[in-house]
Order: C-alpha cells, then sequence, then structure tokens
C-alpha cells in the first residue's frame, strides 16, 4: 500500500502541475452541456413528463459528467513515461508492477473527482436540482468519478499494448459509440427499436440512468445498484487485465 500511495501521490503532483492535460478533456462535456440545452430545451420543457418537472439540464447533466470523466489521460501519461525510458525504471524498483497500475487508477479517481465536481456545479448554475440533496449530489460525484477510474483501464491496455502516444490518444473514440448508444438525449421509450435494443444492450446506458435518478427523481434504489454494478464489474475486467499486461510487460 505504501508504493501505491506513494506512486499515486506523485501521479496527483503532475494533475496539478500540468493542468494543460486535464483542461481541455472539460472543454467538450461543457461545451455540449450548453449546446444541449439551448438547442432541445424549447422541446422537452419542465412539463415533459421524463424530466420530473425539471428542465432539459438536470436530464443532460449526467451525460456530461460520464463525458468528463472517460478520457485517456492515465494510458496517456503511462505511454509518455514509456517514451522518456522513466517506465523501464519503474519497472526495475523493487515494487510490485500492479502498483504502477493501482498508483496511476488512484490518481485518476482524484482527477475524475476534481472534474466531476466542477461539471456538477455548471449544472447546477444552469438551472440543475438535484432530488437525491447533499448527499445524493456526494453519490453522484463519487460514482461518475469511479467510472472515470473504471474505464481509464482500457486506456492502460492500449498504452501498454502499443506503447504508441497517437493510438492511446485515439482510444478515447472508443468511447463516443458507447456514449451516443445510450439514452442520452431522450428515454429508452422515445428511441427507434433498434436503437433501445442497442441502448439496453450498452452498459454505460445505466451508469448514466443511475446518475440521472439521483438528479431527477431522487433516491430510486435498483437504478442506482445497477449503475453500481456495471461501475465495479467494469472496473475489475478492465484493471485486471491492466495489471496482466503489465506483469507481461517485456522492455
Amino acid at each position: 500500500m505504501n508504493e501505491v500511495a506513494l506512486l499515486a501521490r506523485r501521479a496527483v503532483r503532475e494533475v496539478f502541475r500540468m493542468p494543460e492535460a486535464t483542461i481541455p478533456t472539460l472543454f467538450i462535456p461543457l461545451f455540449f452541456l450548453a449546446v444541449n440545452i439551448g438547442q432541445v430545451s424549447k422541446t422537452f420543457p419542465s412539463t415533459t413528463p421524463f424530466l420530473h418537472g425539471q428542465g432539459y439540464v438536470g436530464f443532460q447533466l449526467p451525460v456530461s459528467l460520464i463525458f468528463a470523466t472517460a478520457t485517456a489521460t492515465t494510458g496517456l501519461a503511462i505511454v509518455t513515461e514509456i517514451d522518456v525510458g522513466y517506465f523501464d525504471k519503474l519497472l526495475v524498483a523493487p515494487i510490485r508492477r500492479s502498483s504502477i497500475i493501482f498508483g496511476r487508477l488512484a490518481a485518476d479517481f482524484v482527477r475524475c473527482v476534481g472534474a466531476t465536481t466542477l461539471v456538477l456545479l455548471v449544472g447546477l448554475a444552469f438551472g440543475a436540482r438535484i432530488q437525491a440533496g447533499l448527499p445524493g449530489a456526494v453519490l453522484i460525484v463519487l460514482m461518475a468519478a469511479m467510472f472515470g477510474t473504471a474505464y481509464a483501464g482500457f486506456a492502460v491496455l492500449v498504452a501498454l499494448h502499443t506503447r504508441n502516444v497517437q493510438t492511446t490518444s485515439a482510444s478515447f473514440i472508443v468511447f463516443f459509440p458507447l456514449l451516443f448508444l445510450t439514452p442520452n438525449f431522450v428515454p429508452f421509450d422515445r428511441l427507434t427499436p433498434l436503437l433501445r435494443a442497442l441502448a439496453h444492450a450498452n452498459p454505460v446506458s445505466y451508469v448514466i440512468e443511475g446518475l440521472r435518478s439521483l438528479v431527477l427523481e431522487g433516491w430510486v434504489l435498483d437504478k442506482i445498484a445497477l449503475c453500481l454494478l456495471v461501475i465495479v464489474a467494469t472496473g475489475l475486467v478492465l484493471t485486471a487485465l491492466s495489471v496482466r499486461a503489465i506483469e507481461n510487460y517485456d522492455r
């Protein structure tokens, strides 16, 4: 645990020292939030049943929260260390290789907490209300940050297997179909049959639905539980694959 803590502290310092690596990842979700609200608010007024008396910002806010956390930042940090040769020094250090992964993921969780807090505050400024109250707002931040940390394992896998900055950076593109094949603009029942089937098969849909329930409905336990289940399952699978990749990594 000391190894993980030390590596995580080092990685967190990198986040604060190089804000230019984080700020661009916040621009896109905030931009989409503002544009979508401006375009769709009049189409779906607060009297629309699925908005539960709120403006459209409350429906769209969870999408922006997920968008802000699912990045390739951790993978890019690892592949940069591979390029400059520092990663080789970590591999020969008297530490477990898995500590390198867990240290990076711990730092990514801290970054995701900061990012989701900022996006949530912007959403509140736009008029969103958290029906689950302050505890619900805290849970929203934590679950969104957990999802971002879990998904970071995918970029780590790409970084370790390709050792290429461009490929690792492009891995973020994979998230776009996962995000847009969800009930991100309208609920499940307003999607076409094909899109509805794809959205139901997409695990990201249940993360969005869990976060959205806390914003619009309050404590809907089945949606929250399913959201947490998807996050934990994603984290376990991708982290296990990342640890396996670094254990088999050949300098």
